[in-house]
């Protein structure tokens, strides 16, 4: 293997992502955390999913940047890294917190809906509507908790840093577990062949939030908490 490849096989997942933002779409379309398992080299990530390191390397290194007026993808930005801790908590808040705590209880309701409706076809939607309703009220706490956290950092008041960034990436793992199953049991929130306008926007709002919860965490756990632990 060529160097260049080597050099990137020894890397964390979470450290490929956040200098080349542009290649999380590789690590999407094969199913490899680059959030909550971002600590991981891509040879042990690959390792652990089964999946040929030549193949993403190849693909890795074709995957083309970003627009940087593309509105969509600026948090994704290669400027995140240079972006004073402040500012980054302001930008998580103001952008990531805020879209959860409007489109999760959206979701919620979505979810509870085609449940009663449809699971007597898709009998897999009574476990997503579980494991959804589990994870909802569990980040509803989550979020005020590091808010809470976050501004003691700016202000200056964090007695146990350590400790709360610790207490986060734990958290962020549940999380993290919770997504991989329901895109398991939703085969990637793909939509079948009877589904209603209803059940259509449910997936949609699931793909939405997974993928705002994704960025979110992976901002946090390898941007912002590299800055301040």
């Amino acid at each position: 293997m060529e160097n260049n490849g080597d050099s990137l096989l020894s890397k964390s997942v979470g450290e490929i992502a956040s200098e080349n933002p542009e290649k999380i779409g590789i690590f999407k379309k094969y199913g490899i955390d680059f959030c909550c398992g971002g600590s991981k080299s891509l040879k042990d990530a690959c390792e652990e999913y089964g999946i040929d390191g030549m193949l993403i390397i190849e693909e890795l290194n074709k995957a083309c940047n970003l627009e940087a007026d593309d509105e969509k993808n600026f948090s994704l930005s290669k400027k995140v890294n240079d972006w004073n801790v402040n500012f980054l908590i302001d930008y998580i808040i103001n952008i990531h917190h805020t879209f959860l705590r409007i489109h999760i209880p959206e979701a919620s309701e979505y979810v509870e809906k085609i449940a009663n409706v449809h699971s007597n076809r898709h009998p897999e939607l009574i476990k997503i509507k579980e494991l959804y309703t589990k994870m909802s009220e569990a980040l509803i706490l989550h979020l005020d908790k590091e808010e809470k956290f976050l501004a003691d950092i700016k202000t200056g008041n964090s007695s146990d840093t350590k400790k709360e960034i610790g207490d986060a990436v734990y958290y962020h793992e549940y999380v993290g577990h919770i997504l991989k199953e329901m895109n398991f049991l939703s085969s990637g929130y793909s939509i079948p062949p009877d589904a209603c306008a209803s059940y259509k926007h449910a997936y949609e709002l699931l793909r939405e939030v997974s993928d705002d919860i994704m960025i979110h965490i992976h901002l946090e756990n390898n941007v912002l908490f590299k800055k301040i632990g």
